[in-house]
């Protein structure tokens, strides 16, 4: 749309808007011009109506009184109301000379019940009851009444006196087209009257035929009509009743403006040809004041896109409106910027050069920090397994770092994750040792770090599987040390470099898991197509925390054929979700929104790689570890055992039952020795021997036990206990530290530990297991104190 089309546009539809607010306005001034009279004039002939009504009843009251008061006329009624018709139908012209003078069309005698005892205007009807009428009950009570009602006579203006003799007269005025006619008063005006929506009488023929068919809801007020080729103004008014009688009246008027109608016309005719002219000079101006707009602007618009020609022979610079002052400025800004231009392509020149410079100096510092990432990169990845594949037991695993940089066209990522999968011995069983970490910070404080984590932990490893001192360890023994020494590590940097870290050992033959977690987030357990957290406590903080307890809590668990466990950091919850309805993105902070990607990929590491990536993106340093636990092992045949063997078990059974416990002991141990595959067998002789005082024995069968079944922790305090008593107590000691190792609260362990350490000569941990355990029993005893339990001893 050009300049010029604008401008027109603007000016015609303000000129059109102001015409049509103008139409409008006039409009509505002549409607309330026109409207205004007749209204008045409609409630004029209401209250001509009113008032016609209230003279007649006036004139009426006077006829009553003047009965009354003439001595003939009230003989002759009271005289009659004594059951005396004929004497009434004697002196009925008497009557109707008084109906005709005050111009009555209705007079009733009416005896001391309501009934109707004669009609001077109806002779022969007589007898209906009307006591139920208001009017006649005010009559009866001694009062004078009038209202406007519906009788056989149709509807009329009846007053209604007390007779002395106990009866009463009623008289009044049907309300018809001739005393409709006296009211209007006027030829253009026609009135009708409504009750209750039905018709009843009207004024003329002319509004008789027009309501011919009509319902009085359909009659809308202040509405223009035509009939009978005149134009007619309608309008309703509603009677004020009383309360004497039960008439709903509308009165309808309409008022003829035939005259008005086309004057209203003629001036509308008038305004349309003034407005027409008016708009069209207006547009002529507008032409004219933009044509000469038009012509300034496109030759100042020449001017600027064609700066080699002279804009003085273009531009009109004698205009002194703003368009010439424009002129002006352009040609001073021309000049400007031509001085200005060589000027600055120098200065754009030696920018150049400085920019260059600097960016040359940028890139060799890039280099210079890609080649430590890069170098720190390679130092970290001998430190990382992903993938270990055994008979039992496969391992896979996926570590991504946030940051990812190029270096001579190699493409490396840094961070802090770390993955580590290793094999060790400890007391002649194999354990398969796994390792996820997630050191603090990004970039290169997190791969410092992360290569200090993988360099100690890798030396703990490796001094693990050369020692055979070191192989004689529990692995609640060896997950302790290992934390132990990771922790006085770590501690040197005084807080500036924190690691989270699970560390686990997996025996592969019984599914004994053992595992320390140091504020690393929880172990998922993947089992019959449902994931759960594996351990929803954490009892330990990061490594380097200088305020870290010094009893680690190693956990134990079983893990059962087909197990699938998912070891991750921070990474996999760390999800910027994006909502699309809200064009927002925000943090997950849904805790078990893993556990539902684990559902949905059904155990499958790349399905579950993928779940998390189309989530949203990840913000932190990602590494996953998917551990299945014999997924495809072949089913083992169930074992035939002997005859000999049911029988023993049998009878063994029978006399545990009876409380003889050495025929017990004699059978279950023959028993073993014709099958020791069933660790239940070892674990009842165990008990039948220490509480025979057999600990020898006892110790064995509970090593036995325990070898099939690591989990049982009270079974490791009775194999502690048992060697204590045959005076092993070095061996009692490691039991009863890997029990502690467990529960470091056990109320029972701790005082048995604090009888080992005296007997072994170790006064540091028998002076610090005492304070722990006052400790544990200073506080359980507040706490049983604030519930109101006993106190422990």
């Amino acid at each position: 749309m050009s300049f010029r089309q604008k401008i027109f546009l603007i000016l015609g539809a303000s000129q059109l808007l102001l015409v049509l607010i103008l139409a409008i306005t006039f409009i509505q001034m002549i409607d309330r011009v026109k409207n205004e009279p007749q209204n008045k004039r409609a409630l004029d002939r209401s209250s001509e109506f009113q008032k016609e009504l209230r003279h007649r009843e006036e004139v009426i009251l006077l006829l009553l009184k003047e009965i009354d008061r003439n001595q003939k006329t009230r003989s002759l009624l009271e005289n009659g109301m004594r059951n005396n018709r004929p004497l009434l139908l004697a002196n009925m012209d008497y009557v109707k000379g008084i109906m005709s003078q005050y111009g009555l069309s209705i007079f009733e005698l009416h005896d001391s019940k309501g009934i109707v005892f004669f009609r001077f205007h109806r002779p022969a009807d007589f007898g209906d009851d009307k006591s139920s009428q208001k009017i006649v009950q005010e009559a009866l009570q001694g009062k004078n009444a009038s209202t406007l009602e519906m009788g056989h006579s149709g509807l009329g203006l009846r007053v209604t006196a007390p007779l002395h003799n106990g009866g009463l007269v009623m008289v009044g005025q049907v309300v018809d087209s001739k005393f409709l006619q006296g009211i209007v008063g006027s030829p253009d005006v026609h009135m009708a009257v409504f009750d209750k929506g039905k018709f009843v009488s009207s004024s003329d023929e002319t509004i008789s035929k027009f309501l011919e068919g009509k319902k009085l809801d359909s009659l809308k007020v202040g509405s223009r009509l035509q009939h009978a080729g005149k134009y007619f103004y309608l309008t309703k008014i509603s009677y004020e009743n009383q309360g004497l009688s039960k008439l709903d009246l509308k009165f309808v008027l309409m008022i003829d403006e035939t005259e008005l109608h086309e004057s209203t016309r003629n001036l509308w005719i008038y305004c349309g040809i003034i407005a027409l002219l008016v708009f069209g000079g207006i547009l002529v101006a507008s032409y004219l004041f933009s044509r000469d707009i038009i012509h300034a602007v496109k030759a100042l618009n020449f001017a600027m896109k064609n700066p080699a020609e002279d804009e003085s022979k273009i531009v009109d610079l004698e205009r002194s409106d703003e368009l010439g002052e424009m002129g002006e400025v352009f040609v001073n800004m021309k000049k400007d910027l031509l001085d200005h231009q060589l000027f600055l392509e120098k200065k754009v020149e030696e920018k150049t050069h400085e920019l260059q410079e600097t960016l040359t100096e940028v890139q060799a510092l890039k280099e210079k920090q890609d080649g430590d990432y890069y170098l720190t990169s390679l130092l970290l990845r001998p430190l990382a397994n992903l993938k270990y594949d055994g008979p039992s037991t496969k391992i896979h695993a996926v570590l991504k770092q946030k940051k990812t940089f190029t270096f001579r066209k190699r493409e490396a990522d840094i961070g802090g994750d770390l993955v580590s999968i290793s094999e060790i011995n400890l007391y002649g069983i194999k354990y398969l040792v796994f390792m996820n970490s997630d050191a603090m910070g990004k970039s290169i404080q997190g791969a410092g770090g992360a290569l200090v984590m993988g360099t100690v932990f890798k030396a703990i490893l490796t001094r693990t599987q050369l020692s055979r001192r070191n192989q004689r360890k529990t692995p609640e023994k060896w997950l302790k040390d290992c934390y132990t020494e990771l922790q006085n590590v770590f501690e040197t940097f005084d807080g500036t470099m924190l690691v989270s870290a699970l560390i686990c050992l997996l025996d592969e033959e019984t599914g004994a898991l053992y595992s320390l977690n140091a504020e690393h987030p929880n172990m998922v357990l993947y089992r019959d197509a449902k994931a759960t957290f594996l351990d929803p406590e954490m009892a330990l903080r990061k490594l380097g925390f200088s305020e870290n307890t010094t009893e680690p809590l190693v956990r134990v668990y079983k893990l059962e054929k087909g197990d699938v466990l998912f070891l991750g950091s921070d990474g996999k919850d760390d999800i910027i979700l994006s909502d699309p309805s809200k064009k927002e993105s925000a943090m997950n902070e849904d805790e078990y929104l893993f556990l539902r990607f684990v559902e949905l990929s059904k155990g499958n590491l790349e399905d579950l790689e993928r779940l998390i990536s189309a989530a949203g993106e990840i913000s932190d340093d990602l590494s996953l570890m998917r551990i299945g636990y014999k997924e495809s092992s072949v089913p083992v045949a169930a074992k035939n055992l002997p005859e000999e063997y049911n029988r023993l078990l049998q009878e063994g059974i029978r006399e545990y039952k009876k409380g003889n416990f050495e025929t017990t002991k004699s059978l279950f141990q023959k028993a073993i020795a014709l099958d020791d595959t069933d660790p239940a067998l070892h674990k009842q002789l165990a008990r039948i021997c220490i509480n025979s005082k057999e600990y020898e024995d006892g110790v064995k069968h509970c090593e036995n036990y325990l070898a099939r079944v690591p989990f049982d922790n009270e079974y490791i305090f009775y194999t502690s206990y048992a060697l204590r008593k045959t005076k092993d107590y070095w061996r009692s000691l490691e039991f009863a530290e890997k029990l502690r190792s467990r529960e470091p609260e056990n109320i029972r362990n701790l005082k048995h530990l604090v009888a080992l350490y005296r007997l072994t000569g170790s006064r540091t941990q028998f002076r610090n297991t005492i304070s722990y355990l006052k400790a544990i029993l200073a506080r359980r005893n507040s706490e049983r104190t604030d519930s109101g339990e006993p106190v422990l001893a």
